[in-house]
């Protein structure tokens, strides 16, 4: 029996029904409603369960039967009680102390590209005290650190032809070279579900990315050409947009644009995936071609 936490995210939307498809007994976890588009309907091997990870009785009652535990859950954005600190750290505290209680033998943990001890952003910190408490805690476990993750469903490509569609311009923040290097959703799925049986990923930390490093501007200027669109670039200063994160912290419960992002923003999130592709036995997918796929 498999447990998913954060299961109506991109990654466990996609998980979910490579999980189903595949047969395998599984039990989606999140707060929210989850009769969501793009979720698998209920069967007898795929059961969903609603509530939160600060819940401790909640995920003990999920818990109960598992032997394989997926964690997803992550913010990008902190919103009242859902902080940084809250979701993150504690979060992954309550799932890990539960899976230990349950006597799980197998631990999937996906961070994120950039997490380290000494980040400079709060969330590239609050990822790494997670892992360091996932490490030490004596379980099977293994730890995925994808750089942005893109496919038909996500915010990320989405949002960015949103604003192409109706703008005149490209938008561009800062200055736009920070490179990244999108991974597509199927393949950091094919990489989870892949580490679930081999035992040779255990105690290991992978990175995941696509085959290409693209800077904001080229990411912008594919998504744009994927459209069939053709915009002129308006760089926005960064000066200008921490002044209007500021504002729009003070002011929004959940404010489109923040200082931490700002700051990750402005910072390169690329890696080296030949152990991911050597692992796994992947060649992750380019990303120009599988935007036109739903753009």
């Amino acid at each position: 029996m498999i447990l998913v936490t954060g299961c109506t995210g991109l990654v466990g939307r996609s998980l979910l029904r490579r999980l189903a498809n595949e047969g395998r007994p599984t039990r989606g976890m999140a707060r929210h409603r989850l009769r969501r588009p793009g979720l698998p309907s209920p069967n007898q091997s795929l059961v969903f369960y609603q509530g939160s990870i600060l819940d401790v009785a909640a995920l003990d009652a999920a818990m109960e039967g598992v032997d394989r535990v997926i964690h997803l859950v992550g913010i990008l954005v902190e919103s009242g009680s859902n902080t940084f600190a809250n979701v993150h750290q504690t979060g992954t505290r309550n799932v890990v102390d539960i899976a230990k209680r349950h006597r799980v033998k197998r631990f999937i943990h996906v961070s994120a590209l950039g997490t380290r001890p000494q980040a400079t952003s709060l969330y590239h910190r609050s990822k790494w005290e997670a892992e360091e408490y996932l490490r030490q805690s004596g379980l099977d476990h293994t730890i995925f650190r994808p750089s942005v993750v893109f496919g038909p469903e996500d915010n990320f490509v989405n949002q960015f032809a949103r604003i192409i569609r109706f703008s005149p311009f490209l938008p561009i923040l800062g200055s736009g070279h920070a490179r990244m290097q999108p991974v597509w959703v199927e393949d950091v799925v094919h990489c989870i579900v892949a580490a679930l049986d081999n035992p040779e990923t255990i105690g290991h930390t992978f990175t995941l990315g696509g085959p290409e490093r693209l800077t904001l501007v080229e990411i912008m200027e594919e998504i744009a050409a994927a459209m069939g669109k053709s915009r002129m670039k308006l760089f926005l200063p960064m000066p200008l947009l921490r002044l209007e994160a500021m504002v729009l912290e003070r002011l929004l419960p959940r404010p489109p644009l923040t200082s931490d992002q700002l700051v990750m923003l402005a910072e390169d999130n690329v890696c080296d995936i030949e152990p991911m592709i050597k692992t796994f036995k992947i060649e992750p997918r380019i990303f120009r071609e599988e935007i036109r796929t739903y753009l």
